[in-house]
C-alpha cells in the first residue's frame, strides 16, 4: 500500500467520522428537544377552576405555577419562563387580555391561551390581537384545553369549536347578550 492510498483510506475515514458525529448530534438534538417536557403556568381567579385547568393541563406537560390574578401571572412568567401561561379572560388587576399583551411584549417566546366564559367574534379578535395563540371556552375546557395547549406548542392557533358555533348563532339571531 502506498503513502498515497493510505493518506486516501485516512481522509475517507476522517469525513465518515465527522459524519457520524454530526449525525449524533442531530440524534441528540432531536432527542433532547422530544424530551423536553412543556411547562405550562395557569391563572384564574376561581379555585375550583384553577384546580380543573391544573389537572387537565397536566396531561400535556409540567404544571410549573398556579396563579389567582394576571399580575401574579405576569410576574410568575417572567421568573419560570414557561412554554404556555393559560390565563382567564376576567381577573382581578390585570385582566387575561392585558397579561397576554405584556407576555407578548416582555416574554415574546412564551405562548398565552385565554380561557373564557364569553363567546362573541369581538373577543375572538381581541385574543389574537393581544398576541394570545389560543381562546378556549371554560365550558368546553375538558375536551378543548390539551388540544390547545398542544396547538401553541407547535406553533399553530386554536379556538374552542364551541366559541365558533356559537359565534354562529349569535349573528343568525342578531346579538345576544
Amino acid at each position: 500500500m502506498t503513502v498515497g492510498r493510505v493518506t486516501m483510506y485516512l481522509a475517507i475515514a476522517h469525513e465518515w467520522m465527522l459524519e457520524a458525529r454530526e449525525e449524533r448530534r442531530a440524534v441528540i438534538t432531536e432527542s433532547q428537544q422530544i424530551m423536553h417536557t412543556p411547562q405550562i403556568l395557569l391563572a384564574d381567579d376561581h379555585p375550583q377552576i384553577l384546580s380543573n385547568l391544573c389537572r387537565l393541563a397536566d396531561t400535556v406537560g409540567e404544571v410549573v405555577g398556579a396563579v389567582s390574578d394576571g399580575r401574579t401571572a405576569v410576574e410568575e412568567a417572567l421568573r419560570l419562563h414557561p412554554d404556555v401561561v393559560v390565563l382567564d379572560l376576567v381577573m382581578p388587576g390585570v385582566e387575561g387580555l392585558e397579561a397576554a399583551r405584556l407576555l407578548r411584549r416582555d416574554l415574546p417566546g412564551c405562548k398565552t391561551i385565554i380561557c373564557s366564559m364569553y363567546a362573541h367574534s369581538e373577543l375572538i379578535a381581541e385574543t389574537f390581537s393581544a398576541g394570545a395563540v389560543g381562546l378556549v371556552r371554560k365550558q368546553s375546557a375538558h375536551a378543548d384545553l390539551a388540544p390547545a395547549i398542544r396547538a401553541a406548542l407547535n406553533g399553530e392557533t386554536f379556538v374552542s369549536p364551541s366559541l365558533n358555533q356559537d359565534d354562529t348563532s349569535l349573528q343568525k339571531n342578531g346579538g345576544g347578550g
